[in-house]
């Protein structure tokens, strides 16, 4: 029998605040629950036949709905496969509802920088973004634009919880099978691609707009992602980054 997933949400103001999630793999039933963006508290039972774990699964689903979780998704699962297609989706509809959150949250500010941020380990995920007024009131100046620790603003990482979710599989104790290595280079690859779709679909600006804006994926406490600078923006902002650099080279 098939490794089944579900994932339930409880909303806050239509943003994810807590969730639970149940796995049945063989005869084992994993659950975990929690608020959102945590590794939230964990259980795992063992039951006597892959039938009875099943059930059990199942009953678990209605027990969520019943205490007012709504069912966010639901899929098989291959412990041999992950779903970066999947990824790519999650992470580009967070990544949209997040950007629109710090606008609405900050209507007097120029909203001009975005990026979505990871960690070594690909397990994390997150938010930040900056302004044209955050930027002139920084002690920094220019090098504030290309750091994102720096940035203002934070909102809306909640949104990213069931991207999270996904990522959690690789680093769970649970079955998982991918090489290490590809998964990592693959989520971040994921991740630039949803963020380049948003770009694609204008949702950074066009035009002298979008030459003012920038976008970026960065890997906390590591070396940029090679190319995503470039396919993230176009070539005015690379340029600026360029000159940038080159002014430390002096």
């Amino acid at each position: 029998m098939p490794d089944n997933y579900s994932l339930f949400y409880i909303f806050d103001g239509g943003q994810e605040a807590r969730f639970q999630e149940a796995r049945v793999f063989g005869s084992t039933v994993w659950t975990a629950a929690g608020a959102a963006m945590t590794w939230g508290e964990e259980t795992r039972k063992d039951y006597a036949s892959e039938a009875e774990a099943h059930a059990a699964y199942a009953a678990r689903c209605q027990a969520a709905q019943a205490d007012g979780y709504t069912l966010a998704r639901e899929s098989t699962i291959d412990p041999a496969v992950f779903d970066f297609a999947l990824l790519q989706t999650l992470v580009a509809h967070a990544a949209r509802r997040a950007f629109d959150g710090v606008r609405r949250a900050h209507p007097e500010h120029h909203i001009n920088a975005f990026a979505l941020v990871s960690d070594e380990s690909a397990m994390t995920m997150g938010l930040v973004a900056n302004s044209r007024e955050a930027l002139a009131a920084s002690e920094y100046g220019e090098e504030m634009l290309w750091n994102p620790a720096e940035w203002a603003f934070d909102e809306g990482g909640a949104y990213f919880d069931s991207a999270y979710r996904l990522l959690l599989q690789a680093h769970r104790d649970l079955p998982f099978d991918v090489d290490f290595v590809t998964f990592r280079a693959s989520v971040f690859d994921a991740c630039i691609a949803a963020l380049a779709q948003l770009d694609a679909e204008g949702v950074f600006g066009t035009g002298a707009r979008r030459e003012e804006f920038v976008l970026l994926f960065d890997v906390s406490d590591s070396e940029p992602v090679e190319g995503a600078m470039a396919r993230l923006n176009p070539p005015a902002v690379v340029a600026r980054f360029e000159a940038w650099m080159a002014s430390w080279a002096d």
